[in-house]
């Protein structure tokens, strides 16, 4: 199902079906509008999540 999603690391909103790359962290989907962004959350994606 595609849907609007906002990219974690740059913030962009784009479409889930869509999107360059993904990463699952405790068991949720991100949604990336680049590898590059990917790549920074990877690295340390609790800087990108807001708990």
């Amino acid at each position: 199902m595609d849907m609007k999603v906002k990219d974690p690391v740059c913030g962009m909103e784009i479409n889930s079906e869509e999107a360059e790359a993904t990463s699952v962290y405790n068991g949720k989907t991100y949604y990336f509008c680049s590898q590059t962004c990917k790549n920074k959350f990877d690295k340390d994606p609790k800087k990108y999540i807001k708990v």
